[in-house]
């Protein structure tokens, strides 16, 4: 199990920064999400589902992902599961510093399955400097357009 836990201050309020981190079709713009789309109806929330595809090096892995908690301005958790070698837990967070900043955490847990468990002692210094960098790249598109 390789746990992670990145944190940054953006230079945005909380309210501008849910919105992006919650709109599924921006994913490909910050992380290492690609081709992401909700597949459940309705908006957004706790039980809504959307699908992926995660590069990690050569792999690409096709996820589903299952919102497990939504508050608006606040916290975003999901569980992510797949036919291939891996299980990701994890959990977005803000919280204003001030009127015009906010404070985010990305959080989670990522498991291998099978003989790929073998490779998570070499894969976890990746992950989770790939999770810092998301947080960098989100930070520079916030504070860059609006």
């Amino acid at each position: 199990m390789i746990k992670y836990r990145s944190e940054i201050a953006i230079n945005r309020p909380v309210d501008q920064v849910f919105r992006f981190v919650t709109d599924v079709q921006k994913y490909s713009q910050w992380t290492d999400m690609g081709e992401t789309r909700l597949v459940s109806d309705g908006p957004l929330g706790v039980g809504s589902k959307m699908q992926t595809v995660i590069k990690m090096g050569p792999l690409k892995v096709n996820m589903t992902f299952e919102v497990t908690e939504y508050e608006v301005n606040r916290r975003m958790s999901f569980i992510g599961t797949s036919a291939g070698p891996l299980e990701w837990d994890a959990t977005f967070t803000v919280e204003p510093k001030d009127a015009s900043t906010t404070h985010m955490t990305s959080s989670g847990e990522l498991r291998l399955k099978g003989l790929w468990r073998l490779a998570e002692p070499l894969m976890a210094g990746e992950v989770k400097s790939g999770e810092a960098k998301e947080l960098e790249r989100l930070k520079n598109l916030l504070e860059t357009t609006a």
